[in-house]
């Protein structure tokens, strides 16, 4: 790696640090994984949150070691130990700044989107926090959970305990937090997702090649498929177009051929052709 690459990282962690110390810590807002439980324990036990997280990272670092490969817990390396550096660092230096933000709502929704951001530069340069990043990976390797399924498990057991502990309305505003961040997460890796793929299944495959050559102009590529029940011999046109076009092609799909099938996912990055 280079030196950009771990800057890169360290702007995350510094921005996740920022994003929990101003909007989660003084609005006890839960917002899953190490950070959670720390503001849990905190008003518990009285424990600072920088000392349970490194407490959970250290944990889970060595856990990490012996479930999983030794190459993918050395990417939670620096942020296990410079993620609660700077959650202390920062308490301080905003302990005594009041932002006075009266609506919760809007603290979880910028909150969320400060720590998205930071986690999704972290990610991008294929590294991890720490803490419930490892666990939910030692889960998904060692049970029948995937990585998905177990994120979603141990985000709804960390909200539930947040619930008993600061009540239902808590609740809500750390599930708006974490609904925000993992978004912005999907949108720092893979961008804003500005086209559209359309992969379409027809027997007018020239009728709908002309509304996309002549009415949208567009390029497209035909493709020859066979039905795997049917046996029948199928025309498959791929195409890409800019968002704005996407009704257009849509209602035109279904004015020529009622029975087309057609799938549409977002495109991230296109790259190549004319």
């Amino acid at each position: 790696m280079k030196l950009r690459n771990y800057l890169s990282i360290l702007l995350g962690i510094i921005i996740c640090a920022i994003s929990f110390d101003i909007f989660f810590v003084p609005y006890s807002i839960i917002p899953s994984g190490n950070s959670g439980i720390a503001i849990i324990f905190n008003k518990l036990f009285c424990i600072n949150e920088s000392l349970t997280i490194l407490m959970l990272s250290m944990m889970l670092l060595i856990i990490g070691f012996m479930f999983l490969k030794k190459e993918e817990v050395k990417h939670a390396l620096l942020g296990s130990f410079l993620f609660p550096l700077f959650i202390y660092l920062f308490g301080i230096v905003f302990k005594n700044i009041d932002l006075s933000i009266d609506n919760n709502l809007l603290t979880a929704i910028v909150g969320g989107v400060g720590l998205g951001f930071g986690l999704g530069i972290i990610y991008r340069e294929g590294h991890y926090l720490g803490g419930f990043d490892l666990l939910n990976r030692i889960i998904s390797e060692n049970t029948v959970l995937d990585f998905s399924t177990a994120t979603i498990v141990t985000d709804v057991i960390v909200l539930l305990f947040g619930a008993l502990v600061f009540g239902f309305q808590t609740f809500i505003y750390s599930s708006v937090t974490i609904f925000i961040y993992r978004l912005m997460i999907d949108k720092v890796i893979f961008g804003i997702g500005d086209s559209r793929s359309f992969y379409i299944i027809t027997t007018k495959p020239k009728e709908i090649k002309k509304i996309i050559i002549e009415e949208l102009g567009h390029g497209v590529t035909t493709l020859k498929g066979k039905g795997a029940y049917s046996k029948e011999d199928r025309y498959i046109l791929f195409v890409v177009i800019p968002k704005r076009d996407y009704y257009r092609l849509k209602d035109g799909i279904k004015r020529i051929d009622d029975h087309a099938f057609f799938v549409v996912s977002s495109s991230y990055e296109v790259g190549g052709g004319k």
